[in-house]
């Protein structure tokens, strides 16, 4: 991690699988940090996380365009010899300037923002995973406990690479940072072991990042360590304005969300019920599944 002293970040491999297919990189000059998380298993999946780490790394020197970084990922997979139809890669970015800073994701790598307060400070989900199960709650078929043990809550639905279609949905959602708050990616080996509680009190007692990475990732182990675990903790900027309160957060969080995100977000709640019947039909007719 170039030039570290907001942030920290590490990968493990978990107990259940051979090899790591994560991959994360960040530059805090260039306030740019990404998490992959590799699906196909062995060398596919490795492949897949480390391209699109490498076209971010190319963006941050470059023009900055990370939206775009992830479309030419996209389409390199896509078009790699080597690249089976499970071939992909989720992603999350979290892309900073100044004050404020912008999130993109595909798939179920997740961001979280933690604010200061309480005995355990306040934990908020910035992404919303692109995945079977998140369909299935978005149409209120499902509660979030039963999503936890649902048989297909590793099933996602979107991803980089991965399937014959040629035009990628990216998702975005911008902030303004606040003081003393913590943004935290993750690949889902962390989130689908740890609660929510756990990581907003193992953040809540470690001011220490480096300490904090390391908590979460023991905790994840502790759990089961089924899948790998990658963790990024990123510090609010020094020139943060005072956070008030926790509304007030929320209040610049919505106003500074493009119009555009709004609307997006309007349309999912809308389409969620059409989007399970066709994922349902999907697994009726026998395609495949992106695991």
């Amino acid at each position: 991690m170039q030039g570290a002293t907001r942030s920290a970040g590490a990968t493990h491999p978990g107990y259940r699988r051979e090899q790591n297919e994560d991959a994360y990189w960040a530059d805090e000059q260039k306030g740019i940090w990404v998490v992959a998380d590799g699906l196909g298993g062995h060398h596919a999946g490795e492949l897949a996380s480390k391209t699109v780490v490498e076209e971010v790394q190319q963006s941050a020197a470059t023009d900055r365009h990370y939206e775009q970084a992830l479309r030419k990922a996209h389409t390199l997979l896509l078009g790699d010899e080597h690249c089976t139809a499970n071939m992909g890669s989720t992603a999350v970015v979290l892309a900073e300037e100044g004050d404020y800073f912008r999130i993109y994701w595909v798939g179920d790598s997740r961001a979280y923002r933690w604010t200061p307060g309480g005995r355990g400070g306040e934990l908020s989900q910035l992404t919303n995973d692109h995945s079977y199960v998140q369909m299935l709650m978005d149409s209120g078929a499902i509660n979030p406990e039963e999503a936890a043990s649902h048989p297909n809550r590793h099933v996602i639905t979107r991803c980089i690479g991965g399937s014959a279609n040629p035009n990628l949905e990216i998702d975005r959602v911008s902030y303004q940072w606040a003081a003393g708050q913590k943004l935290l990616l993750c690949s889902d080996g962390l989130c689908t072991e740890v609660p929510n509680e756990k990581i907003a009190q193992i953040l809540a007692e470690n001011t220490d990042n480096h300490r904090a990475v390391d908590l979460l990732i023991g905790a994840a182990l502790d759990a089961g360590g089924r899948d790998n675990i990658t963790v990024q903790i990123i510090d609010a900027p020094p020139q943060a304005p005072a956070l008030c309160s926790t509304s007030d957060a929320h209040s610049r969080a919505v106003h500074n969300k493009p119009p555009f995100e709004q609307l997006q977000g309007l349309s999912k709640r809308v389409f969620a019920a059409l989007l399970v019947v066709a994922a349902v039909t999907m697994a009726i007719i026998g395609l495949p599944k992106l695991l």
